[in-house]
């Protein structure tokens, strides 16, 4: 392809463009990444956290309930314990084992997954111990080593969702590790195509100045020149562009000047001898 004027400032441009749409593009990435790494950080981690602390709450009313239940039970009978408080303490549970499960559903990854799947292990157990003792109790059998049982399984319920609260921060922890990265990483890339650009933009500005000015300069030299009846001098084609095309149509000019006025000089003589010879 002929390297034109039009097609240089095409080029130019194009050039720009082009380092305008990286620009853009890295932009548009960054700023998607930063939003699904605020989304994690402010959803999927304060949620997980939130939702271990309400486990515990939780846990911490189901003890209260079941206990209720157990140091009335022969005061109230099973039955009407078990209305005040047992019906309760199901409930509680209920809950446990529901918001574990919407923890083990929104887990960024496995290790955190698994901690809330633990919390539904444990909580199965604390149940068979609930249970054990609800029976011991109806039955009117001792419920001391049922009430232990149950105490235990609670106990290890509370530190399995400690173990998600820290699942929680950990996951908002590393959002908000993930934010700062591509922030870091989208500032060097900006900077770095900025850079690019700006040099780049100086040499095509440098370039295309060189290749439009130097000609035409040297051609306005040559018109000065001939202006002042210098034909000696030589029009040089600096580039193959439409200047290039003007120097070529110079160089025509300049020719025919010369022979125009060498015409007009061997014109001059012819009549010179002529006025001799009469004489």
């Amino acid at each position: 392809m002929k390297m034109t004027i039009r097609n240089k400032l095409i080029a130019g441009f194009s050039g720009v463009l082009v380092l305008m749409g990286v620009v853009a593009a890295n932009a548009s990435v960054a700023f998607l990444a930063l939003r699904h790494s605020a989304h994690e950080a402010t959803t999927v981690g304060g949620r997980l956290n939130s939702t271990a602390l309400e486990i515990q709450v939780h846990n911490l009313e189901a003890q209260r309930r079941i206990k209720n239940y157990l140091d009335q039970v022969g005061s109230l009978g099973a039955e009407k314990a078990g209305e005040m408080y047992l019906g309760e303490a199901r409930f509680e549970i209920h809950e446990i084992r529901t918001l574990a499960a919407k923890a083990s559903a929104i887990a960024p990854d496995p290790g955190k997954r698994a901690k809330f799947e633990k919390i539904s292990q444990a909580l199965s157990d604390y149940e068979k111990a609930v249970d054990a003792a609800v029976s011991a109790a109806s039955a009117g059998r001792s419920t001391a080593a049922a009430i232990a049982d149950c105490e235990t399984a609670a106990e290890s319920l509370h530190e399995f969702a400690e173990d998600g609260e820290v699942a929680g921060r950990e996951a908002s922890q590393a959002s908000e590790d993930d934010i700062k990265r591509v922030s870091d990483r989208a500032l060097v890339i900006a900077s770095v195509v900025s850079l690019f650009g700006l040099i780049l933009g100086m040499v095509m500005s440098a370039l295309l100045t060189r290749a439009i000015l130097t000609p035409v300069n040297h051609l306005r030299e040559v018109a000065d020149n001939v202006s002042m009846g210098n034909l000696a001098i030589e029009v040089q084609r600096h580039s193959s562009d439409e200047i290039g095309d003007l120097a070529d149509s110079f160089g025509r000019m300049l020719t025919a000047v010369k022979f125009f006025r060498m015409e007009a000089e061997y014109a001059q003589q012819d009549a010179i001898a002529a006025l001799e010879g009469k004489q």
